[in-house]
C-alpha cells in the first residue's frame, strides 16, 4: 500500500540510509585525506585523522529516525561540531608553513 503524498511515507526514497552512506563517505574521505597528508605535514594529518571517527559519529546521529517533534539539541550539536571542525581548518591552514613559491609546492621531475 503506497500512500498518497511521499510525504506521509516513514522514509521517501531511503533519504535517512542516503545521508548515512554520505556522512560515512565523508569520513572516509577525512581518513584518506588525513593518511596523505601524514608524510607532509603530521600535525595536519593527525588532525585530519583525528576528525575521522567525529564526522562518522555525526553521520550516525543524523540519520537516526526521526521523533516528532523538533529535535533543537542534536541539530545543534552537529551545527557546533561541523563549525569547530571549520575553524581548526582555518586556523591550521593559516598557521602552517606553507611553500613560498608554485615551484616548493610542485616540484618538476626530470
Amino acid at each position: 500500500m503506497v500512500p498518497d503524498d511521499l510525504e506521509d511515507a516513514p522514509d521517501p526514497g531511503l533519504a535517512r540510509e542516503r545521508t548515512r552512506l554520505a556522512w560515512a563517505r565523508t569520513a572516509i574521505a577525512f581518513a584518506a585525506v588525513g593518511a596523505a597528508m601524514l608524510r607532509r605535514d603530521p600535525v595536519a594529518g593527525l588532525l585530519a585523522l583525528a576528525v575521522t571517527p567525529v564526522i562518522w559519529a555525526l553521520g550516525r546521529l543524523a540519520s537516526l529516525p526521526a521523533r516528532p517533534g523538533p529535535r533543537p539539541r542534536q541539530l545543534l550539536l552537529v551545527a557546533v561540531i561541523v563549525t569547530l571542525v571549520a575553524a581548526l581548518a582555518f586556523v591550521v591552514a593559516l598557521f602552517r608553513p606553507g611553500p613560498v613559491s608554485l615551484r616548493q609546492l610542485l616540484p618538476l621531475h626530470g
